[in-house]
C-alpha cells in the first residue's frame, strides 16, 4: 500500500448513544453519512464528546479491513483528534495464452474463471477472452482469494489445453496465470489403385496417436472409434493435429486386397505442418459392377440385386449394389452374363441379360443403368411450411375413375408409385387428385387438382391448407426457494426451452420462458399437442414431466404454470498419507469422498492427484472402484510434456485394478517424471462416489533434509450447465533423518 488518499470512502459518525453528528451548518447529516473528499479527508467541527466513526462503503476498488472497520475517539474542548482508516486495494489476474511453439501471444483463447468454491467471477458468467496481446483480465479479487481459471476454447489451429488452474490471490505480487496451446499440423492420407492409380473411395482406416487414444474428427468431436472412409478422391483430409499417429488400414472395398507390408504407417506431424500418406491396394480379377440412374448417369444407385451365371446358366452367385451403387465378385477367366433379379424401390426392374467375359485375371466394369418409377409426390403443408400429417387423398385417372386413397405421412408426405395402383393402370399420364379428410384444426380444401406425370419421372406437388388457430403459454416459476441464487419459491424464470409435439409426434415448436418467465407458442393448428422440458434455467433440474394439452377452438389461449426444482451441487475428495516418512521409504496416499453429491448428474467429471515431485515419483496405483457402471481413463503428464497421455483406458468403474505406474512401466526418459495423474470419468449420476480405496504408491527421494516437508494435492471436479463444481484437499508430510528411528505406518493395504 502507498498511503495514498482515498476519495469516495463512505463513514456512518455517530455519537456513543447513537446520534447523528450536526455538520459544519448545524444541520443534521443524512443518517450521519459522510464521504471523503479528495484530500481522502472528513473534516468535522464544533463538536465534543465520544464519537463513533464506521466506515461503511470503501471506495470503488478498494475492500474495508474489519479490524480497523470501526473507531471509537474522545473529543474534549478546545481539542483536535485525527482518526486514521486504511483500505487494501482489490487485486487483478492476467492470464496468459500463448503458443508452446513460439511463446507467441495467442488472441481469442476462452478461459472460465471462478472462486475456489466453483462460482463464476465477473460479468459474462465468468468467461474472459484473451486480447490480441494473448491476455485475459480479471479484476475486483481480494487478497488470499483462491481462483481457478480453465480454458474452454482455443483459438483456431490450436490444441485446447483443457486443465484448470488455481492461484490464491496476493496483493504484494503480479498475479498470474500461464496457459500454453500446441499449434496443429494437418494430415492427408491417400488411397489408390495399385495399376491405374486411380482413387478409390470407402475405404476404412482406422486413426490413433501412438498412446492409442482416437484422433479428434474436424469440429473437435471424436469420430466413431477412430474410424474414417476415404472419400471420391480416394482421401481422408484430417486438420488441427499434431504429433505421432498411426494410420491402419482396416478395411478395402470389393475387388481390392490389402498389402500387409504397407497396412499401418505412422506418421509424425509437427505444428504448421502437413504430412501425407499414400496407400495402394491390388485389384482382384472378377466383375466390377456399377448401378446408374438412366436419367441422370452420375447417379449410383444402392440396393439392387443381380445374378451372375456362367454361359450354361449355372448360378455363380448374388450380388447386391452397396450404398455407392457398387458390387464386386471375384470371378475366373470366362464368359458370362449379368441379370437384374432385384431392383431398388423407386426404380424399374431392367431383366435383360448383360453379357461379359473376364481375361487374364483382370477386373471388367460393367455399368448398367435403370429407369427411374413413374410416380407423384404430394407434400401438405400449412402457411409456415410445415408437413401435416393425417391428410387423406383420393387419386383418380385420366378418366376421373378413383384408383386409390392415400394418407400424408409424419412429415405430410404421399409418394405414389406404380406399385400403388391397380394392375392395368397407366403409370404416367394426366391424373386427378381430390382431398377427402384433414385433421382437425385445418380447413379442407374441396379443390380438385390435376397433375401431369412423364415417363421415368415424378410429379410434385405442394398443397397447402390454411390452419384454424389458437396458442400455448407457459408459466415457469421456481418450486421452492433457491439456495444458489437466492430466488425464493413462485420466482419467474428465464431460460426454461419447451419442445411442443403434434400428435404424429412431429417437433413443430421450439419456445423458451422470457424475463417474466413466459413462453408463448406460434399459433398452432387445433388439435393434441405434447409438451417436453427440455432445458432448465441456471440452478434448476429439468421437469421431466411430459404434459398434453388440446387446442379445441379458434383463438383459444391455454396457459400452464410449470415448476423447477433448484439444484444443488456439491463434490469432495480427501485424502491422507503419512506424517512423517525417512528418505527412500514408500510412501502411500489413500483417498476418500470421492464423489459427485450434487442432485443433478456432471459432465466431465475428474479426479486428480498433483504429485510433489519435488519429493517423490510415482511408483503404483490401485484405482478403487465407483458406485456407477461405466468405463473411464487414467491419464498423467510428466515434467517434460504437459500433454495428457493415457495411462489405462477403457477402465471398468465396478473393478478395481492395480496398475504399474513407474517411469520404467511407463517408457519415460531418464530426466523424466510424472506430476500428474487423473482419472476421466465423462459424464457421472447424481450420488456417483467411490467404493472401495484409491491409493496412489510414491518413492520419497533419498537426498532429502531432516524435517524437510512436502505436500501432495488432489482436486475433483465436474460441470452442470457450462459451470464447474469443484473441491481440493491437501496432504503435508514431514522428512525424519537422524536420532532414533521413528515408528513408521505399516506399508500395503
Amino acid at each position: 500500500m502507498d498511503k495514498s488518499p482515498l476519495e469516495g470512502a463512505q463513514f456512518k459518525i455517530t455519537y456513543a448513544d447513537g446520534s447523528y453528528l450536526p455538520d459544519e451548518n448545524g444541520q443534521l447529516s443524512s443518517n450521519g453519512l459522510y464521504w471523503t473528499n479528495s484530500e481522502g479527508q472528513i473534516v468535522l467541527s464544533g463538536i465534543t464528546g465520544t464519537v463513533i466513526a464506521t466506515e461503511v462503503q470503501a471506495p470503488s476498488g478498494y475492500t474495508i479491513d474489519p479490524n480497523t472497520q470501526s473507531q471509537t475517539v474522545v473529543i474534549n474542548p478546545d481539542d483536535t483528534q485525527e482518526l486514521y482508516f486504511y483500505n487494501t486495494p482489490l487485486a487483478t489476474l492476467t492470464i496468459l495464452k500463448r503458443s508452446s511453439e513460439d511463446r507467441q501471444p495467442l488472441a481469442g483463447a476462452e478461459f472460465l474463471v471462478t472462486d475456489g468454491a466453483g462460482t463464476p467471477i465477473g460479468p459474462n458468467s465468468g468467461r474472459y477472452t484473451t486480447n490480441s496481446d494473448g491476455l485475459a483480465t480479471v479484476s475486483g479479487l481480494e487478497p488470499g482469494q483462491t481462483v481457478i481459471a480453465r480454458e474452454v476454447s482455443a483459438p483456431d489451429g490450436f490444441q485446447l489445453d483443457g486443465t484448470p488452474q488455481s492461484i490464491v490471490i496476493r496483493e504484494d505480487s503480479p498475479n498470474q496465470l500461464i496457459f500454453e496451446n500446441a499449434p496443429l499440423g494437418n494430415l492427408i492420407i491417400h488411397k489408390l489403385d495399385s495399376v491405374t492409380k486411380e482413387p478409390l473411395e470407402g475405404v476404412q482406416f482406422k486413426i490413433t496417436y501412438a498412446d492409442g487414444s482416437f484422433v479428434d474428427a474436424e469440429g473437435g468431436k471424436l469420430s466413431s472409434n477412430g474410424l474414417y472412409w476415404t472419400n471420391s478422391e480416394g482421401q481422408i483430409a484430417l486438420s488441427n493435429v499434431t504429433g505421432t499417429l498411426v494410420v491402419t488400414e482396416v478395411q478395402s472395398i470389393e475387388g481390392y486386397t490389402i498389402d500387409p507390408d504397407t497396412q499401418s504407417q505412422t506418421v509424425v506431424v509437427r505444428a504448421d505442418d502437413t504430412q501425407e500418406l499414400w496407400f495402394y491396394n491390388d485389384p482382384v480379377g472378377g466383375l466390377e459392377l456399377i448401378k446408374v440412374n438412366e436419367s441422370k448417369t452420375s447417379e449410383r444407385i444402392p440396393n439392387t440385386t443381380f445374378e451372375i451365371r456362367r454361359m450354361d446358366d449355372a448360378l455363380v452367385d448374388t450380388i447386391t449394389t452397396d450404398r455407392n451403387g457398387r458390387a464386386f465378385l471375384a470371378l475366373e477367366d470366362g464368359p458370362y452374363y449379368a441379370v437384374e433379379v432385384e431392383a431398388n424401390s423407386d426404380f424399374i426392374l431392367d431383366s435383360t441379360p448383360h453379357y461379359f467375359e473376364i481375361k487374364g485375371g483382370n477386373v471388367y466394369t460393367l455399368r448398367v443403368s435403370n429407369a427411374e418409377k413413374s410416380g407423384i409426390l404430394i407434400h401438405k403443408v400449412d402457411q409456415n411450411g410445415e408437413g401435416i400429417y393425417g391428410v387423406k387423398f383420393l387419386l383418380y385417372d385420366e378418366n376421373r375413375n378413383p384408383i386409390g386413397e392415400f394418407v400424408s405421412d409424419n412429415s405430410g408426405y404421399v409418394h405414389i408409385t406404380a406399385d400403388d395402383l391397380p394392375d392395368g393402370a397407366n403409370t404416367s399420364g394426366r391424373f386427378y387428385l381430390r382431398e377427402l379428410e384433414v385433421p382437425d384444426g385445418y380447413i379442407i380444401d374441396t379443390e380438385t387438382k390435376t397433375v401431369y406425370v412423364r415417363p421415368g419421372h415424378t410429379a410434385e406437388v405442394e398443397w397447402v391448407n390454411a390452419a384454424i388457430t389458437a396458442q400455448i403459454q407457459i408459466w415457469k416459476k421456481s418450486a421452492d426457494d433457491n439456495p444458489i441464487n437466492g430466488f425464493p419459491a413462485g420466482t419467474p424464470l428465464e431460460g426454461a426451452v419447451f419442445e411442443i409435439y403434434n400428435k404424429a409426434n412431429v417437433l413443430v415448436d421450439t419456445i423458451e420462458s422470457n424475463s417474466r418467465g413466459l413462453a408463448v407458442s406460434k399459433p398452432l393448428p387445433l388439435g393434441r399437442y405434447i409438451i417436453k422440458e427440455v432445458s432448465s434455467p441456471q440452478f434448476y433440474s429439468v421437469n421431466s414431466e411430459e404434459v398434453t394439452v388440446y387446442l379445441e377452438h379458434e383463438g383459444q389461449i391455454v396457459q400452464l404454470e410449470w415448476l423447477n426444482e433448484s439444484v444443488y451441487t456439491n463434490v469432495s475428495i480427501g485424502k491422507s498419507g503419512y506424517t512423517q516418512v525417512v528418505p527412500g521409504q514408500e510412501i502411500r496416499y489413500t483417498f476418500k469422498d470421492i464423489g459427485n453429491n450434487s442432485t443433478v448428474p456432471l459432465s466431465n467429471f475428474y479426479w486428480r492427484d498433483t504429485l510433489p515431485t519435488d519429493a517423490v515419483r510415482l511408483d503404483k496405483i490401485i484405482t478403487g472402484t465407483y458406485s456407477a457402471r461405466l468405463n473411464y481413463k487414467i491419464v498423467y503428464q510428466t515434467n517434460l510434456n504437459n500433454t495428457q497421455r493415457v495411462l489405462a483406458d477403457n477402465l471398468n468403474s465396478q473393478q478395481n485394478y492395480t496398475l504399474d505406474a513407474s517411469a520404467a512401466a511407463l517408457g519415460l526418459a531418464s530426466n523424466e517424471y510424472v506430476t500428474q495423474v487423473t482419472f476421466l470419468f465423462g459424464q457421472v449420476p447424481a450420488g456417483f462416489k467411490q467404493v472401495e480405496t484409491p491409493y496412489i504408491y510414491c518413492d520419497v527421494l533419498s537426498g532429502l533434509a531432516h524435517e524437510y516437508r512436502f505436500a501432495n494435492k488432489c482436486d475433483v471436479g465436474g460441470m452442470w450447465q457450462n459451470q464447474w463444481i469443484q473441491a481440493t484437499d491437501r496432504w503435508v508430510t514431514i522428512i525424519y533423518r537422524g536420532g532414533p528411528t521413528p515408528t513408521l505406518p505399516r506399508t500395503g493395504y
